[in-house]
């Protein structure tokens, strides 16, 4: 039948637009909390979706056609709240008026405005589980597509049929295009979850040392190409194995944790924090100054000194740190000279009794 050949048409483009509006957006997916742009570009995209859906909607009679173009409304009305539901509402309402100015494109005028307003409204304020609210925005949208149907229509018992079938087509097309998008965004949430603790250190969230030297490499290629400075700060917790011996490891994880944290408070903007491995950590910076450097390394070998640290069981221990620090120079010859130097700059800080700074020059 023609008439379920379109709808099933109008699935099958829903679904399919969905998955490519999502790797759009895999990184600023759409929620109540979005920036403006972010709920704009979906909004757009939403009006796009809806006005192919009505290229290949239902045409009832001379002036009314049928199709699915509430649903992408209902969708970001879901995820965005009020905002993107109108910006699509008011792009799908121009598509219908270059189909055609008639009584019917003035009908879907105000039917476009009250699913966007009803649907944003009910997301916003109705609390209830997931699937449960999907449905009440699927039947809501659809009660006022079919009112509007029933003033255009000169004999609705004419477009009964009709009715009926776009009733049945929007709760199984509403139903497979949610199931759709949280699918898709459940893997990408995944996807990103799995990228990101690839990138960090499971027990600090700093960087790991995969990442290390990724940035390593970024920041050395721009050295040479460029001439930007480049420094390294390698860090290191002054008889850190008495912290474990003596109070455990969970005290010495505590211990790496904090530090974590005052690291990322001290560091400076731009800097690239990484735990190289144990009690062992690096800094990496990129057009900072050797003195400049320096001076934040101070600083944080000053912060932690006066530092007291929480341990299990109310605990408390004081403890210093030994740092080591090297700029790249254009006479290094193997790229992994600035690390050997500012390791060894670390290796003298310890010789030299612990708990200071030694700069490679």
């Amino acid at each position: 039948m023609p008439m379920v050949d379109s709808f099933i048409i109008n699935i099958c483009i829903l679904i399919t637009f969905i998955f490519f509006w999502h790797q759009l957006f895999r990184t600023r997916r759409l929620t109540y909390h979005s920036p403006f742009w972010v709920k704009l570009s979906d909004g757009l995209l939403a009006g796009a979706l809806g006005i192919i859906l009505m290229r290949y909607s239902i045409h009832v009679n001379d002036i009314t056609i049928l199709d699915l173009r509430h649903v992408p409304i209902a969708i970001v009305a879901y995820y965005g709240g009020l905002v993107p539901p109108l910006i699509g509402a008011a792009v799908i309402t121009v598509g219908r008026y270059m189909i055609d100015i008639n009584f019917s494109s003035h009908v879907a005028l105000f039917m476009m405005l009250f699913i966007a307003v009803g649907c944003g409204l009910i997301a916003n304020y109705l609390q209830t589980i997931p699937w449960k609210k999907w449905l009440i925005l699927l039947i809501y949208s659809q009660l006022i597509f079919s009112i509007a149907l029933y003033i255009v229509a000169p004999v609705y018992k004419a477009v009964i049929f009709a009715a009926v079938v776009h009733v049945i087509c929007t709760l199984i097309g509403g139903m497979m295009a949610f199931y759709f998008v949280r699918y898709v965004r459940r893997n990408s949430e995944l996807f990103l979850k799995y990228r990101e603790y690839s990138r960090l250190d499971a027990l600090t969230g700093l960087y790991n040392v995969r990442t290390f030297y990724y940035y390593y490499d970024k920041f050395l290629n721009d050295a040479k190409a460029n001439q930007t400075p480049m420094v390294l700060v390698m860090l290191d917790i002054d008889h850190f194995k008495e912290i474990n011996d003596t109070y455990g490891h969970m005290a010495g994880d505590e211990v790496l944790k904090q530090l974590a944290d005052l690291f990322r408070q001290e560091a400076g903007e731009g800097a690239k924090i990484a735990r190289n491995g144990g009690e062992e950590f690096s800094i990496l910076y990129s057009g900072k100054s050797i003195k400049q450097v320096e001076k934040i390394a101070e600083n944080i070998r000053n912060r932690v000194e006066r530092t007291i640290f929480k341990l299990p069981q109310r605990n408390t221990i004081q403890m210093t740190i030994s740092i080591g620090v090297a700029e790249y120079q254009a006479t290094m010859d193997k790229d992994h000279a600035l690390y050997q130097e500012a390791d060894r700059a670390l290796y003298k800080a310890k010789d030299a009794g612990r708990n200071n700074i030694e700069v490679f020059a």
